[in-house]
């Protein structure tokens, strides 16, 4: 994913821009450059609950934070194996994250879902 990174925060975060919206993420490399586009890969680092995934009214990707700085994302769900790994599509780029296997998340296969998550990593891949 394209991102641009706005301000360096506290303890490795940053605000940064995508074609999806704004948001913040824990930077896993060397210290980025505010103003810079960097491609990084997104992961999330926590596991995910069906209290967590619910399927998206909205028909289109996003990325943005909420009132209790939750970062909410929403995009197609490409993936899902019996092992609770999952694959969240954006567009051109992908989101992985783990879940306890869970047949209500296996039934969003295919379909837009919302996805809220207390963190969100970015890797730098240097692309």
């Amino acid at each position: 994913m394209e991102i641009k990174v706005q301000n360096k925060i506290q303890d490795n975060k940053v605000t940064f821009i995508s074609d999806f919206g704004e948001g913040v993420g824990t930077w896993m490399d060397e210290e980025p450059d505010p103003g810079r586009k960097y491609t990084v890969e997104v992961t999330i680092p926590e596991k995910i609950t069906t209290e967590f995934i619910h399927e998206s009214e909205e028909k289109h990707c996003l990325i943005e934070m909420d009132e209790e700085s939750k970062i909410h994302i929403i995009g197609q769900l490409e993936d899902y194996e019996e092992d609770g790994f999952a694959v969240l599509r954006l567009e051109e780029s992908i989101i992985c994250f783990d879940t306890d296997f869970d047949e209500q998340i296996e039934h969003l296969h295919g379909k837009f879902i919302d996805v809220m998550v207390s963190e969100i990593r970015l890797n730098s891949v240097g692309i």
